[in-house]
């Protein structure tokens, strides 16, 4: 946690300098400048033009960020105590406590470490905890979610946990509301089976009942040295007269207000979509680019999106994720590396090697309960099997328990490389029908979900083994709906899974712990770590210092002209039309430091030359000193 807190703030100063890089991160500051006025929107300002930013809004009046204002919310925060980066600090460090505790507590705690190190050491996340976008954050929702559902199925005091569960995944929904359904897909289902496997138990008799549980308490010592409690409290409710409604109220009851306080919290993006444009239904993408929705189509994405695209765009970024993820791949930081990273957004030039893992993760994960019957932290299934799935399952698979468990994920994995190679066999015609392309996405949603319903068959470890693994691929698979990918600041789109690739890839290495000695294992991942972090993450980030024209040294250079600390009026003199129009990034360092409310010590306007703009800005600042500069394209420069 010291490690991530501290290379945030040290990566924040010297590769960012604690300065927007990306239009995003512009317009996330400038709003969450707003809030910490406590006001909604800030008034627009005459000559609107002259003050633009990008992805800032001037609508009827009104001035705000297109983005939903979960993470402009927290940042308000940071923009509050003057120093906006420590916000993202702060939560990259719960999070990998976050992701420690909860790798202890479902397998053990050398996954909690392990996973814990990789989040920690992962070149993505040293990339963004260190700037102001809202990945960091929704990354650290996700993993208290998840660890919250966890804490709910153990069934002690799982009121409290579902309100902390709902608080993230609203938290999450207003921050980054697809990543929310990706991360929250996988955990609906299984929320379904455990209804439907309630509704479906047989009601029991006082005696049976007392002759079953015993039978099952027994087979339940042996397979976990956890207390009673640990079942979820299902067992305890069990050995008494339970009716059907009684077993459904148990799990349904938290659910319902984990829902609830999750549905609340969202509501604040339709509330300030009407205090920002008087329509809580109002798309404020749509209102910078109109295309700029999720789906297929005509209607979505530049040029329209297609399924082909959506394909394409993520065998590109998956490439970049393959090396970024953990910062293992093959080859050196070359020229053409270098390039990629700032400038190109195909394929990545070199092999990453951070998914090797991933798959043996899985297996590990479906193994883990007969392999570590002594482990502490297993729990026993808190809902009993249904005979008629036991019998099923059986039939399948010509086994049970962890042969079942390997048999279904293979079957499962033949059946996904099936319907991906469908997908790749079709004419670009077929991939460019929008009926189609929801069909397949669709399809392959289901077919991610459908190990879910035998999950009530195996340990709690393999389940959720299971459903880290749905988070990452329902993640990929709902970001082919939208029609851009993602490179300049790592493959971020896909980060909030970051805690289910760390944690499933921790899990054999931890295996290993049984054949090798500690010290080996844990040394040698040290070495692989500090490897990776000084060849390729340290490289991976310092590419970006003054990327896209944005530094401090500009402010430096208008602190060294002002006279008398005088507040600075900065005149920046540029056309808005042919070759040598004035693009965002001349002017994006001094955005950074202007208020909305143009109050700041250092305001920025723009004279595009259009007629009497210079003099209603020198109007509007009648008392400030006034710095000129002149621009074009992307850079600016002092006139002397």
């Amino acid at each position: 946690m010291l490690f991530t807190f501290g290379m945030s703030a040290n990566l924040s100063r010297t590769v960012f300098e604690r300065l927007p890089h990306l239009e995003d991160e512009v317009a996330y500051l400038f709003q969450a400048k707003v809030f910490a006025t406590g006001t909604l929107i800030a008034p627009t300002p005459e000559p609107r033009r002259a003050y633009w930013q990008p992805f800032v809004i001037d609508y009827q009046g009104n001035r705000f960020s297109k983005y939903t204002p979960g993470w402009s919310v927290v940042l308000a925060l940071g923009v509050s105590a003057g120093q906006a980066w420590i916000v993202n600090a702060l939560l990259a460090a719960m999070t990998v406590a976050f992701v420690f505790r909860l790798g202890s507590e479902i397998f053990n705690r050398d996954v909690g470490l392990i996973a814990a190190a990789l989040t920690a050491f992962s070149p993505a996340a040293l990339l963004l905890n260190a700037s102001l976008m809202g990945h960091t954050a929704a990354l650290c929702y996700t993993t208290a979610f998840i660890y919250a559902y966890w804490r709910i199925e153990k069934g002690k005091q799982r009121f409290r946990w579902a309100l902390l569960a709902g608080i993230m995944l609203g938290l999450m929904l207003i921050t980054r509301p697809l990543t929310a359904a990706s991360i929250a897909l996988p955990f609906v289902a299984w929320s379904g089976v455990r209804l439907i496997t309630a509704f479906f138990e047989p009601q029991r008799r006082q005696d049976s009942t007392q002759h079953s549980e015993s039978n099952f308490s027994v087979g339940a010592r042996h397979a976990s040295p956890l207390p009673p409690e640990s079942t979820g409290g299902y067992s305890a409710l069990s050995t008494q007269h339970s009716t059907r409604f009684q077993r459904i109220l148990f799990i349904l009851s938290p659910l319902l207000l984990l829902t609830s306080v999750a549905l609340i919290i969202g509501l604040a993006v339709p509330a300030f979509n009407f205090a920002a444009t008087g329509d809580a239904s109002k798309n404020l993408y749509e209102m910078v680019w109109a295309y700029d929705r999720i789906g297929f189509g005509e209607c979505c994405g530049r040029n329209g999106h297609t399924l082909e695209k959506g394909i394409r765009h993520t065998r590109f970024d998956l490439s970049l994720t393959a090396a970024d993820l953990f910062g293992w791949q093959s080859g050196a930081i070359t020229p053409e590396i270098t390039n990629h990273w700032l400038n190109e957004s195909d394929y990545f030039p070199n092999i990453g090697l951070s998914f090797v893992l991933l798959p043996l993760g899985l297996v590990a994960g479906l193994w883990w309960r007969k392999q570590h019957q002594s482990d502490k932290n297993i729990a026993i299934s808190p809902l009993p099997p249904l005979s008629f799935r036991s019998s099923t399952l059986r039939r399948l698979t010509g086994g049970r328990g962890v042969r079942s468990n390997i048999l279904l994920c293979i079957i499962w994995a033949i059946g996904a490389i099936f319907w991906v190679g469908f997908a790749l066999r079709q004419t670009p015609e077929t991939l460019q029908q929008p009926n189609f392309s929801w069909f397949w996405v669709l399809v392959a949603l289901a077919w991610t979900l459908l190990p879910l319903l035998f999950a009530s068959q195996i340990s709690p470890a393999a389940r959720y083994a299971w459903l880290l693994c749905g988070v990452i691929l329902c993640m990929l698979l709902l970001q082919m709906t939208y029609w851009i990918g993602s490179q300049r600041y790592s493959t971020r789109y896909y980060y909030e899974a970051l805690t289910a690739a760390a944690l499933l890839s921790a899990l054999p290495l931890a295996w290993l712990l049984r054949f090798v000695p500690r010290f080996i294992l844990y040394g040698g991942l040290t070495l692989v770590l500090l490897y990776s972090f000084f060849s390729y993450s340290l490289p991976r980030v310092q590419v970006l210092y003054r990327f896209n024209f944005i530094g401090q040294h500009i402010l430096d250079d208008i602190e060294a002209r002002r006279e008398n600390d005088m507040p600075v009026l900065v005149l920046i003199n540029g056309t808005d039309s042919g070759d040598t129009r004035v693009r965002w990034r001349a002017l994006g360092t001094l955005m950074a430091v202007t208020s909305p409310f143009f109050d700041s010590d250092v305001v920025a306007a723009w004279d595009y030359g259009a007629e009497g703009v210079r003099d209603q800005i020198l109007a509007r600042f009648p008392d400030r000193q006034i710095i000129e500069m002149d621009a074009i394209g992307n850079e600016a420069t002092f006139r002397e």
